[in-house]
């Protein structure tokens, strides 16, 4: 009997309706009886292998359940369904207004592979700077996809990238577009915060046709979203000219909170039988745009301000604009009764601009007072440059060419061996796009020359932009690389209860190298209700482009707590070779999982899953060096001042790693008063420890990895993560409740330990070394009413009982930094700082 391929790297899902949040693979056939007699998951290349026969852990997600929160983006959906996933909130951060890193099991967004209907999806085009989750890491953008596209999607939680190719460290997502037709379905929704702020409408419509009479069809989905900014930062004593520091301001003049922002996305799903086999296709484009903040500069702040032109200080304002295309054609059929081809090529691009508001180039004036030594205030104002302006962009671009044939093998045997094999071809390309003069340049002339402030004669006026500084023609950059791969992929059934899987993987970059990875899988079921099963494989990542091939100037934090001019050098180059590192090498990893399956009763199932992840020459972007740091090599010293800066950093392979934990997900489902109950717990402990520095001899380790990097690696992100879901259905009425926990980060970005601060300028005699969000159990609530076969009205909240981290205190140094500006801790947030956000949506389907 014929196997069907459904796609190059992956099957279509079947998704349980009325299901819990967050359905584990194995444990999905108990509640999906009723709807479908078959499910096929990631993991295995055999299209009719179902859920259960799975070696690996995969939760399954229903669309429907990840918008039964208020959540109207799809990270933070999946979020709070699925434990494992992390998306962290950074806020004051160049980027973060728009994206946010998406990991799992706590690794690098980077090493996390996204397919869309099976198919590899492209990167963004930027990553988070220093002192972020997942900083120099370039992930999948999860927010450029609109949830009304998505019929469900699968989180594979193992090392696969011998399956499905390099980035597959921590595991798969696939997300599965909807492909129904004849039916339009939609909603419209309305939000806020319970501080009255952060107003959100969103819309999203979706509508299937069939093409044809033998089954062809095309889905679109529409969606659009506006959403006010929100802002928990307080009146700040840093003063004006007409009022003294210290004082606190009659305004709030910062800004602490989420970005005021856009989106808006069309996405498309097709496929035409034709002749004997099928063309399909599918893709989308999404825009969204974010107005977002930095620190606010003092009146007094010299070297950044002109108090001509903003006597109290100002706030710049960065807007973000983030575009992404991708587009999949694709023909797949029977090559004989055993055997079938798919052949596919996929593209996708993200643009992502950065425009500066509100700001100004402090050189402008300074120059201009330094020619016209008597100018007036009127004058120097009235020459001071532009207030905000282009800053530059990024470009990524990826094709990716696949072929796959895969079949049966008659081995003479009960059960054949099912056999996958393929290529791929994929070409990538980055570009960096510098932004207008005025953007970078010292002076209107734009010498290499630097100009005492105008306030201060003392201090040197700051070139470029305050906020985000313009990238500059020096830091542009094209480049682009390509790599090949071929692999095949084999499974069978040793017994009728014993499930054996194997594949190989080589694969070739044309800038980083090659390298051979396997992996082994199987599954052992003792009876109908108890089975174990593990892997183990190898990995690898190559450095993105993103990581190779970026430079540019930014503003940062320095060890003293002041805003300095940053350099972050391209690997290979003069201030990094002098420190040992002249290229970036592959990452490689090995994955260890074991776990079982217990259906306890028919209505109790349980799962566990062991796993432990060993990565070398992990790839990580330094923390910023200063020439004192450097000291030892006075060729760094003099790479370092021949950029400009004062402190510069770079890429290198600095770390090896272990990454250990356990996943366990329990289900429970019953009738009660003549209605449907489902329990869910989902659980995620998890536990990262560096194995090593890897540091040229000569070169302190400090230097290549240090304790403020460590402490994102190993601290960022909770290492405890759970939900419990109660889901209620009985006639017209559907309800839920979520408990979320959240385990305790601590980093020590913003701490004593990264900003040195005396003492005696805290109340409390000492400042603490780090910056600490609390574990907490945020309260999520939803109750829907079907009030006809049409319409359908839900409303809820999301963090019912408004938790929020601590406030920050006076021993708190962002506290001091901000002049008590603000209130919430500002890195390494898994939960954010809003507080309590309610919602009311009308859904419709007819």
């Amino acid at each position: 009997m014929p196997t069907y391929r459904l796609n190059t790297l992956a099957v279509a899902v079947a998704f349980a309706f009325s299901a819990p949040s967050i359905v584990n693979a194995e444990e999905a056939p108990v509640q999906a009886a009723k709807n479908i007699e078959q499910i096929s998951v990631l993991g295995s290349r055999v299209s009719n292998r179902t859920s259960t026969e799975s070696s690996s852990p995969i939760d399954l997600i229903d669309a429907d359940d990840l918008t039964k929160g208020g959540f109207t983006e799809l990270g933070q959906s999946l979020q709070a369904t699925a434990p494992s996933f992390n998306f962290s909130r950074t806020q004051v951060s160049d980027g973060s207004d728009l994206f946010r890193p998406a990991t799992l099991r706590g690794l690098q967004p980077d090493q996390t592979l996204v397919l869309v209907n099976g198919k590899r999806r492209h990167n963004q085009s930027i990553f988070g700077l220093n002192g972020t989750v997942g900083a120099g890491a370039a992930g999948t953008d999860m927010n450029a996809i609109p949830l009304t596209a998505l019929k469900g999607v699968e989180v594979l939680r193992d090392g696969a990238a011998a399956q499905y190719g390099s980035d597959a460290i921590a595991g798969v997502i696939n997300l599965s577009l909807n492909n129904s037709t004849g039916i339009t379905t939609g909603f419209v929704q309305y939000g806020g915060t319970s501080e009255g702020d952060g107003d959100t409408i969103s819309a999203g419509l979706n509508r299937g046709f069939e093409l044809g009479n033998e089954g062809g069809f095309i889905n679109l989905s529409l969606e659009y979203r506006d959403a006010d900014g929100t802002n928990r930062a307080e009146r700040d004593t840093g003063g004006s000219l007409n009022v003294e520091p210290g004082t606190l301001s009659e305004d709030v003049r910062w800004g602490q909170g989420n970005s005021e922002s856009e989106f808006t996305s069309l996405f498309y799903n097709m496929a035409l039988p034709m002749g004997d086999g099928e063309l399909y296709s599918f893709g989308g484009y999404s825009e969204r745009t974010a107005l977002g903040n930095g620190f606010y500069r003092n009146f007094n702040e010299a070297s950044k301000n002109v108090t001509q032109v903003y006597s109290d200080g100002f706030l710049p304002r960065i807007y973000n604009e983030a575009q992404d295309i991708s587009v999949a054609l694709g023909f797949k059929g029977d090559i004989n009764t055993d055997w079938n081809y798919d052949v596919s090529a996929v593209y996708g691009e993200n643009q992502y601009d950065f425009t500066s508001r509100n700001t100004l180039n402090a050189s402008y004036a300074a120059e201009y007072l330094f020619n016209n030594p008597s100018a007036s205030d009127a004058d120097i104002a009235a020459n001071s440059g532009p207030s905000g302006g282009y800053s530059g962009g990024f470009r990524f671009d990826q094709t990716t060419l696949n072929l796959d044939v895969n079949g049966i093998v008659d081995i003479g045997r009960g059960e054949p061996l099912y056999v996958t094999v393929g290529a791929e071809y994929r070409k990538e390309n980055y570009e960096i796009v510098p932004g207008d003069e005025a953007s970078y340049a010292c002076g209107l002339a734009n010498m290499d020359t630097s100009y005492p402030s105008v306030n201060d004669p003392d201090q040197f006026a700051q070139c470029g932009f305050q906020a985000y500084n313009g990238l500059r023609p020096e830091a542009a950059n094209d480049s682009d690389r390509n790599s090949y791969a071929v692999y095949v992929d084999v499974e069978t059934m040793i017994t009728d209860a014993w499930n054996v899987s194997g594949a190989l993987r080589y694969e070739d970059f044309s800038d980083a190298g090659d390298d051979l990875i396997g992996k082994l899988a199987t599954r052992y079921e003792f009876s109908d209700d108890f089975a174990v099963r593990g892997a183990v494989s190898t990995g690898f990542r190559a450095p993105s482009l993103q990581q190779s091939g970026y430079t540019a100037f930014t503003t940062n934090l320095g060890s003293d707590g002041t805003l300095t001019q940053s350099f972050t050098a391209n690997t290979g180059t003069a201030f990094p070779s002098a420190l040992g590192v002249d290229s970036l090498e592959l990452e490689t990893s090995t994955n260890y999982s074991a776990g079982f399956v217990y259906d306890v009763t028919s209505e109790l199932s349980l799962t566990v899953d062991f796993y432990r992840v060993e990565i070398e020459d992990r790839i990580t972007l330094g923390s910023l060096l200063t020439a004192d740091d450097v000291s030892f090599s006075s060729d760094a010293v003099a790479a370092l001042q021949a950029t400009g800066a004062v402190q510069a950093n770079y890429f290198s392979n600095s770390v090896d790693s272990t990454t250990q934990g356990v996943d366990i997900i329990a289900s429970y489902r019953t009738e009660v008063e003549g209605g449907n109950l489902g329990v869910t717990f989902a659980g995620n402990l998890n536990d990262t420890k560096i194995d090593g520095v890897n540091a040229e001899d000569g070169i302190p380790e400090a230097v290549a990895f240090d304790d403020l990097q460590r402490s994102f690696f190993t601290d960022g992100q909770p290492s405890e993560r759970a939900t419990l879901t109660f889901d209620y259905e009985r006639d017209a009425y559907t309800s839920t409740i979520r408990f979320n926990y959240f385990g305790e980060t601590d980093v020590k970005y913003f701490g004593n330990d990264h900003i040195s601060l005396p003492g005696e300028l805290s109340p409390t005699g000492s400042f603490k070394p780090t910056s600490t969000v609390e574990s907490a159990v945020l309260v999520d609530l939803n109750v829907s009413y079907q009030i006809n076969d049409m319409f359908a009205l839900s409303v809820g909240a999301d963090n019912v009982f408004d938790e929020t981290p601590d406030e920050l205190g006076d021993d708190e140094v962002l506290n001091f930094i901000t002049n008590g500006a603000f209130k919430y801790p500002v890195r390494a947030l898994p939960y954010g700082f809003d507080g309590r956000t309610y919602y009311a949506k009308v859904s419709f389907s007819f």
